[in-house]
């Protein structure tokens, strides 16, 4: 799993390439949101566009990050989600929970103009 992370203004986003299957591969995912998260709220957007699998492990880590940033009045908001991705988000219901944007740019603009509400029903 490779983490790139760059900075929009106040939004960090970090784009993501490979499976997140929750193993020691997604380390440097989970390192690289605590460190964000610890530093008090944040806006996060999560380009899954290089994401061709995850299982539940790796949909606990995102989550889990979704949750934290919410708890400290922060954002995390996802974009780029391919077929397969959105299928889980969809057998899980929570297409209806997350913040979804097509793809990056949409994510920085919406971020930029109304917090987070994406295609999903949470922001």
């Amino acid at each position: 799993m490779d983490v790139t992370v760059r900075q929009v203004g106040e939004l960090t986003v970090l784009r993501l390439a490979g499976k997140i299957l929750g193993g020691p591969e997604s380390d440097v995912l989970r390192v690289e949101l605590d460190r964000l998260l610890a530093r008090g709220p944040a806006r996060i957007l999560v380009d899954l566009g290089g994401v061709p699998w995850m299982n539940s492990a790796g949909l606990g880590i995102l989550l889990s990050a979704y949750s934290r940033a919410r708890d400290q009045g922060g954002q995390v908001a996802f974009c780029g989600v391919g077929e397969r991705v959105r299928g889980i988000l969809r057998t899980t219901k929570l297409l209806t929970v997350l913040d979804l944007f097509a793809d990056e740019e949409a994510g920085i603009h919406g971020f930029a103009h109304s917090g987070s509400r994406g295609e999903g029903g949470a922001g």
